[in-house]
C-alpha cells in the first residue's frame, strides 16, 4: 500500500500537475528505493487566489475575491468539462505579489446549458508560458 501511495505521489510531482483548489502535497523525506514515505504536507490554499465568492443574478455571474498575482495580472476562462465557453481573458489587478489585491469579474452571458460551467483563474509563467497556481471555482 505504501508503495502505491508513493508511485501516486511520485507521479504527480513527475508532471508537474498543479494541485488545485485547496491542497498540494509536498514530500519531505522519502526513501527512494519504493521504500515508505516518512512524511508529506498539505498546503494550504492557493498562493495566488483566495476567498473567491460567486454571485449569479438571472443568468449573469460576477466573482470576487483577493488575488496575489506575480505580474499583476492573470487569466480566466470558463468551461463546460467538455469545451471552451468563454475563453482566455487577461485581468490587471492594482498590486503585484507580495501584496494581495481585490477583483471583481462580471462574466457575460452564456449560452444556455445543461450541465455545470467551471470558472479557471490562473497565472501563466513568465518563462515558458504554462499555467500555474489555477483555482478551478464552479459555477452555480
Amino acid at each position: 500500500m505504501k508503495a502505491i501511495v508513493y508511485l501516486l505521489i511520485s507521479f504527480i510531482m513527475f508532471l508537474g500537475a498543479p494541485m488545485t483548489m485547496e491542497a498540494s502535497l509536498y514530500m519531505e523525506s522519502v526513501d527512494h528505493h519504493f521504500g515508505e514515505v516518512k512524511s508529506f504536507t498539505v498546503a494550504e490554499g492557493n498562493p495566488s487566489f483566495k476567498d473567491v465568492k460567486v454571485m449569479e443574478v438571472k443568468g449573469r455571474y460576477t466573482v470576487s475575491g483577493q488575488a496575489r498575482v506575480s505580474s499583476g495580472s492573470f487569466y480566466y476562462s470558463v468551461e463546460d468539462g467538455h469545451r471552451v465557453v468563454l475563453s482566455e481573458t487577461l485581468l490587471k489587478v492594482n498590486k503585484e505579489a507580495p501584496n494581495w489585491t481585490k477583483f471583481s469579474i462580471i462574466l457575460p452571458e452564456m449560452e444556455a446549458r445543461t450541465g455545470k460551467l467551471f470558472l479557471n483563474l490562473y497565472e501563466r509563467d513568465k518563462e515558458d508560458g504554462k499555467v500555474i497556481h489555477s483555482y478551478i471555482v464552479a459555477l452555480p
